[in-house]
This record gives C-alpha cells, structure tokens and sequence, in this order.
C-alpha cells in the first residue's frame, strides 16, 4: 500500500497542486483571451493569430509525451518548479513583442516547460494519497480549468474596458505564475513525506495490463475522444469572444466577460462526472453521453443562429463547455488516478493529455481559417461533425465492449 500522508497535508498538498496549475491555466490562456485586443492593436488574421496557440498546443501536446515517460524519475518539487518559474519569464518577455512571428516561438517554449506539469502534479497526487482521497483530489483539479480561464478572461476583459495595451496581461500573468514558483517549492519542502514512490513489494504485485481486444479497443476510443475533446473544448473557449463580436456585434470587452460563463459552468461538468463515476465505471460510456449531448447542442447552434439571439447562442456553447469539461475530467483525472494499480498515473495522464493538445492544436488554427474563408456558421459545422463522430465511436465501442463480455 502507498504511505500516505496525513489528512492535513493530503488537503494542502491538493491545494498546492491546484494553485500550481491554476496559476499554469492563467500564464497560457491569456494570448487566447487577449486576441480580440491583440488582432485589433496588431492588425493581424485570425489564422495567423491562431497559430501561435497552434504553436503552443504542438508543444505542450508532444512534451505531455516525453514527460509522462520520464515523470516517474522526476523530483517533481524541482520540476513543478522550474516550469513555472520558466513560464514566468517568458511571459514577461511576450510584452517586448512587436508581431505574431516571435510570439510564436516563445509560446512554443511555453507549451514546452507547461508540459512538465500535469504528469507532474498527477504523479505527485497518485504517490501520496489515499484512496479515500483520490475523488477529491479529482474534484479540486477539474477546478483549475475554470479558474484559471475565468482569471485570464476576467483579466482581459478589464484590461480591455480599461483601454489598456494588450501587453498588460502577460505582465500580471508572469508575477502571478512566479508567486506560485516560489509557493510550491516552499509548500512542497515543508511536507514531510513519509515515502514517495510505491514500494518494490507493491511493484511486484502491481496487476499488468493484458492487451485482449476488450481493452485494446477501450485504448484507442479514450484516445479518439481525447484528441475530440481538445479540438472541441480550445475551439469553443479561443473563438466563442470573436463570434460574439462579429457575429452579434458584442464589445470586445463585453464579449470577453460573458465567455467568463463558460468556464464557470464547466464547474458543473466535474460534479457530473463525480455522481455517474459512481454508477458507470466505464469511462468510454460516460464520454459517450456527454458527446450525445453536445452533439444536440451543436446542432441546436446550427438551427438556431439565424434567430440572431447572443444570449441563447452563449447558453449553448455554456453546454458544450460543461460537457467538454466532463470529458477532460474524465480522460486526464478519473483514469489516470484510478487506474494507478495498473499503469504509472503520470505516464497515463501525460499520454492522454498529448492527445487532447492533438485536437487543441488542430482546433486554433484549422478554426480560425474557416473562419477567414467560410464564415462561423461553417464552424458550428465542423464542431458537430467531430461531435457525431466521438459519439458513434463511443457508441460502438459499448456494443463491441458488451458483446465480447457476453
């Protein structure tokens, strides 16, 4: 059995990784929540704008890979460390930009440090709790998503009212993201840790995973709604400020405060997740009904968009959010913590979040050119169509699953 800690220093090391990457959340979103300010003070196209979050999401999607294979040798307190104290400065040097072909690179080097976490944080999470911790631990992460989006949009949207250089944001961010550096190393110092890794005899008897068709089938659906997932859930939060702008002639500053429901309704989304875990176990079930209904609501933006209603176009993108939410909980929490008896949690967690940045990636600026060419209605298309394919995947994934264990 893993030691672990104490119910206090179990409750301040899940707060130590959530501040950790919350704080990570704020330091990447916020080119995203400042595009609208930065397409109109630089003059730039949307597919070009989009590329730098491409660039990042490259990055951040091909280093979760490379870490979550060597998470298992980190010091995760110097890790953790490091990425946020390297995303701190390159934050800061993001003011100093005068176009979007630097913002490139070093938002490339931002997704390359940020990599480091999540498999970290997982890791740190899976060596040092209990079992009875692990369904909070879940909860509190699924958090970080919206907090740290509401932060970064919140940020913008002030600074947007305000009139004040889109620079302004990546100033706040770096301060923000340094503190937190300095938090973590000291919080995670005065933990004393009573072991850190799972013991040899637990290695020994640790249960392998056996590749039968049931299983190798389970793989590669999670993996197929992962990458949906990072197309839809970054799609949805990058461009939702823009379509209310254009599509609705929504203020730059307004639009961004309103896209602040998003991640607030997303909260609800882990709660989903939380009350059907405890009733369906399996995950690719689950990530069927939640894509079930965003397929609906996808199509209800479709039919529904010449109504020319702001309000009811956010309530359903809110929707998509919240079941996109789920998902991501879903994918990159509930199956890497809760199958830490089989498979290393940090390896799991950094693999599949590669896959959700494969959509993220795609999603920014695959967007963003439709967009330029064909319209936003075009988009809500393409939104639909990655939404019925995850769900008929998932769909038939259950059938398969089902009959094989008949």
């Amino acid at each position: 059995m893993i030691n672990s800690l104490s119910n206090k220093k179990s409750n301040f090391l899940i707060f130590l990784c959530w501040a950790a990457y919350t704080s990570a959340y704020i330091a990447r979103l916020n080119y995203n929540a400042s595009m609208v300010e930065i397409l109109s003070q630089l003059g730039t196209t949307k597919e070009a704008a989009g590329t730098v979050s491409s660039f990042f999401f490259f990055a951040y999607g091909a280093g979760q890979l490379v870490n979550g294979l060597l998470s298992k040798k980190y010091n995760t307190k110097i890790s953790v460390t490091i990425a946020l104290a390297a995303s701190c400065i390159i934050n800061f040097s993001m003011t100093f930009c005068q176009g979007i072909d630097m913002m490139k690179y070093l938002w490339f080097l931002n997704g390359v440090f940020q990599s480091i976490l999540w498999s970290s944080l997982i890791k740190t999470l899976s060596d040092n709790l209990a079992d009875n911790k692990l369904s909070k631990a879940v909860m509190v992460m699924s958090t970080t998503v919206a907090s740290g989006t509401f932060t970064a949009y919140g940020l913008a949207a002030l600074f947007s009212h305000l009139e004040m250089k889109w620079t302004t944001i990546f100033y706040v961010s770096s301060a923000v993201v340094g503190i937190i550096a300095i938090v973590w190393f000291a919080g995670m110092s005065s933990i004393q840790k009573t072991k850190n890794e799972v013991s040899a005899e637990e290695k020994q008897t640790k249960q392998k995973l056996s590749l039968n068709p049931v299983l190798v089938t389970s793989i590669i659906v999670i993996l197929i709604s992962a990458v949906t997932n990072g197309f839809i859930k970054d799609g949805v939060t990058t461009w939702v400020p823009s379509i209310l702008k254009e599509e609705f002639g929504v203020p730059s500053s307004l639009s961004i405060i309103v896209t602040l429901l998003l991640p607030v309704v997303s909260i609800f989304g882990a709660s989903l997740v939380k009350v059907l875990h405890k009733k369906q176990k399996n995950e690719n079930v689950l990530n069927g009904i939640f894509y079930f209904g965003a397929m609906i609501l996808a199509g209800l933006i479709i039919l529904t968009i010449n109504f020319r209603s702001a309000p009811l176009t956010l309530v359903l993108f809110g929707g998509i959010a919240c079941l996109m939410a789920a998902i991501n909980n879903v994918i990159t929490s509930v199956v890497p913590l809760y199958s830490r008896d089989k498979i290393d949690s940090g390896l799991s967690a950094g693999l599949l979040n590669t896959f959700c940045y494969v959509g993220s990636t795609l999603a920014t600026s695959l967007l963003g050119k439709i967009a330029d060419t064909k319209g936003w209605n075009d988009v809500f298309i393409c939104i639909l169509i990655f939404t019925v394919v995850a769900f008929a995947v998932c769909f038939i994934s259950a059938i398969i699953t089902r009959k094989k264990k008949m």
